[in-house]
């Protein structure tokens, strides 16, 4: 992906690897039918029953406290690695549906997904 080149940034400095992965996935799908990845976005899943992506109603159901506990800390984690990278995804002109928290969740857990098991460990 070209975004790495393009947006030699100093935010890039401050960002984890898995977030600068995160927006070069919303990068190329922000391109459409442009992209060459366009046909294979088709077919990733359009959500993940993941903690960072309970709202409220999902954390109270859970009932008990370290659960609801995690969840929350999970969801911060997850909103503070957005609004780290929000900058540069605005600078990149990303659609607005691209920039919103539940975009970053989707993108950032597929990013995880792409990833091989060994680049995790």
């Amino acid at each position: 992906m070209k975004l790495c080149l393009l947006y030699s940034k100093p935010i890039l400095l401050t960002l984890l690897p898995r977030q600068v992965f995160t927006i070069c996935l919303l990068y190329e799908i922000n391109k459409g039918k442009a992209s060459p990845w366009h046909p294979y976005f088709l077919h990733l899943p359009r959500s993940y029953s993941i903690l960072a992506a309970f709202g409220e109603l999902e954390t109270q159901a859970l009932q008990v406290d370290y659960a609801i506990w995690a969840t929350q800390k999970a969801v911060t984690k997850a909103k503070y690695e957005w609004e780290q990278a929000f900058t540069l995804m605005k600078e990149l002109k990303l659609k607005p549906p691209l920039l919103t928290f539940r975009a970053w969740i989707w993108a950032n857990r597929t990013a995880l997904d792409l990833k091989p098991n060994y680049v995790r460990a």
